[in-house]
């Protein structure tokens, strides 16, 4: 099994339980830390990315996916603009643990926006729901690559402004 730290919107119940086409409970997710790294919105979007950053952390949800079907969703949603990446997360009691977590490839840019959750919630869940749906119901049909389109299709119709 996997060890996830998700950082964004994978942290957001409705968004992880769509992704994985199932249902998740709070017992699923912990919280953890992740050292070294600032959370930032990538560029022309609405979710965020991790940068390096010597003196900041970012707090963020450890998951513990039950098997290849929930890795392979996952990889599906983060698609060509996330690989995945080993690290060391700190638990509440100061543990600290492997894990996984989906970083930017080397061609997605950060801005200096710092990201958050709820903000991005009351912004982008609703329409971003929408659009993962869509992306979603590719899964298993088709490649990240090949949903590309419909991924795109999608934003334009529910999420014109992503980036506010």
């Amino acid at each position: 099994m996997d060890r996830f730290f998700f950082f964004g919107t994978l942290m957001d119940r409705d968004v992880l339980e769509l992704v994985l086409d199932r249902t998740v409970t709070a017992r699923d997710l912990s919280p953890a830390r992740l050292n070294g790294f600032a959370r930032r919105r990538i560029a022309k979007d609405s979710f965020p990315v991790l940068v390096q950053a010597e003196d900041e952390s970012v707090d963020g949800q450890v998951f513990l996916g039950t098997g290849k079907t929930d890795r392979d969703r996952i990889l599906f949603f983060e698609d060509f603009d996330y690989d995945l990446e080993p690290c060391e997360i700190e638990l509440p009691d100061g543990t600290v643990e492997s894990a996984i977590y989906c970083g930017a490839a080397p061609n997605a840019a950060a801005t200096d926006e710092d990201w958050d959750l709820a903000t991005w919630a009351a912004r982008h869940k609703t329409s971003f729901l929408k659009v993962s749906r869509i992306y979603m119901d590719c899964f298993g049909k088709m490649t990240p690559e090949e949903a590309e389109d419909i991924w795109q299709a999608a934003r334009r119709e529910h999420q014109p402004l992503a980036a506010d």
